[in-house]
């Protein structure tokens, strides 16, 4: 199975606007997998989308500033791959600046949803952001 140019493109537009809750309830899986790798205070693999939001999403969302916007640096698709680089510009709440670099592999199963995707990012400035703000 391929993915489609309007799948890909939909991703996109909802990354591009941080709708990370839409763009899980459209595209993902109700039971997918999360993994983020490295060695963060965040890394780990979550088991679907509410642990995902509570143990992450909403964790980092009380120490950012509204406004969040990424900027895609580069998107490749095969078969039912496709990873996509981005860069995340916002300012923490106490206004130090949090602009990390992502690069997301989402994998596809045979009902077109992402079952998986796997996260990288840098472990260290997460690190600095949640132990200076939490």
């Amino acid at each position: 199975m391929s993915i489609s140019n309007e799948q890909k493109q939909g991703i996109i537009a909802l990354l591009k606007n941080c709708e990370i809750r839409k763009l899980c309830d459209t595209y993902f899986d109700d039971n997918f997998l999360w993994t983020i790798k490295g060695t963060s205070i965040l890394s780990g693999t979550y088991n679907n989308k509410e642990e995902f939001f509570e143990k992450v999403i909403n964790r980092l969302n009380k120490l950012l500033s509204s406004g969040w916007r990424m900027h895609i640096l580069n998107s490749y698709t095969d078969n039912n791959t496709l990873i996509i680089e981005m860069r995340g510009e916002v300012k923490t709440k106490n206004g130090a600046d949090y602009n990390n670099e992502y690069c997301w592999i989402f994998k596809f199963n045979d009902k077109n949803k992402v079952a998986n995707l796997t996260a990288y990012y840098d472990s260290l400035l997460v690190n600095k952001t949640l132990n200076e703000n939490e």
